[in-house]
This record gives C-alpha cells, sequence and structure tokens, in this order.
C-alpha cells in the first residue's frame, strides 16, 4: 500500500482508487471515534460519508505535507459538535412545547398560578447582583453555555460558573422564604432543566 502522503497527492489529482484507499483506511476508526459520542451507528455512518463527501470535493484544496489523520478527525469532531447542538437545541424546542401545551390545557387556575410563579422568580432574579442576574438569564433563560457566556461578556468560564452558582443559591434562598412547597419544586424543577 502507498503511504499516506502519496495517496493524497493521487487524490488531489483525482484518483477514485486513493480515495478509496483512504475510506477503507480510515472508516472503522471513523466510525468507531462517531460512535462514542453519538451512541447511533447509522448517524455515524452518515457523519463518515459526510466527511468523505466533503474531502472528494475539496481535494484541491487538501495539503498534503500535513497530517490526513488530523483533518479527518477534526472534520469528524466538528460534524459530531454540530450535531451534537442540534440535539440540544431539538431537545430544549420539545422540551419548551410540552410544558407550554400543560399549561394551556389546565385552565385559569393554572395561569393565575403560573402569573404568581413568574412574580415569585422575578423578585428573586431582581434580587441578584448586575453580573450575577446577566449570567442566570444569559444561561437559563436564553440558553447559552457557560463558554458562550464568557466569551460574550469576556469573562472566564470559572467566573460564569462562580456567578452561576451564586445566582442559584441566592434564588434558592429567596424562594425558601418567599414561596410554599409547591412553587419550591416548580422552580426547582425550572432551574434544573
Amino acid at each position: 500500500m502507498e503511504n499516506e502522503q502519496e495517496l493524497v497527492r493521487a487524490l488531489i489529482s483525482g484518483s477514485k482508487e486513493a480515495f478509496a484507499d483512504l475510506y477503507v483506511s480510515y472508516k472503522g476508526r471513523l466510525l468507531y471515534f462517531c460512535n462514542r459520542f453519538l451512541k447511533d451507528s447509522s448517524r455515524s455512518e452518515d457523519v463518515i460519508q459526510d466527511i468523505f463527501i466533503q474531502i472528494w470535493e475539496s481535494r484541491h484544496k487538501l495539503n498534503p505535507d500535513l497530517s490526513f489523520s488530523g483533518y479527518v478527525h477534526t472534520l469528524s469532531q466538528n460534524k459530531i459538535l454540530n450535531i451534537l447542538r442540534q440535539y440540544d437545541v431539538h431537545s430544549r424546542f420539545v422540551q419548551g412545547t410540552i410544558k407550554k401545551q400543560i399549561i394551556s390545557t389546565t385552565g385559569t387556575e393554572d395561569e393565575i398560578i403560573e402569573n404568581d410563579l413568574a412574580k415569585i422568580l422575578n423578585e428573586a432574579i431582581e434580587n441578584l447582583s448586575p453580573k450575577q442576574k446577566e449570567v442566570f438569564r444569559l444561561s437559563r433563560i436564553r440558553g447559552l453555555t457557560y463558554k458562550e457566556i464568557a466569551e460574550l461578556l469576556k469573562i472566564s468560564v470559572p467566573t460564569v460558573q462562580e456567578h452561576a452558582s451564586l445566582a442559584l443559591k441566592k434564588i434558592k434562598e429567596y424562594l425558601s422564604q418567599h414561596a410554599d412547597i409547591h412553587f419550591r419544586l416548580i422552580f426547582l424543577y425550572y432551574l434544573i432543566s
């Protein structure tokens, strides 16, 4: 078998045989890597197909002097991260839709309770420091990750974690003083979901 650099050079020239050799050489390793994160062999197969389609279509941009192995693993990582982000967004959408349906089907009494809950939560949030308030809203209401918040606010991830932790602690303390057990349970669910 030719060495990897020679295969990449042949691939750049349009060799279907070199492409097939690289595909066979990497398919098993990439499938294992993708399955570790996606836990779905069919989805992992799709990812590998997408990666090699992308490689074929952009073969003229490949640099044979760089590690092909590193390149395909970077492509795999990026595709896996995108899929996991899509799963997360979909999951949040489904949870939100279910919550809205439950609220909309339970009537006026529940609307009153929901308004009371929102009022108590807003009061609890307003008692936070400005940074804690901002981090809490970005994390729990807008759904941003700590890393995204850190980049947005230009602070470190540990600082974001500290603000979030203090915010949750203060909100729980406020709830223990201002809400009955039913409200506290609902808020606890809201805060951890």
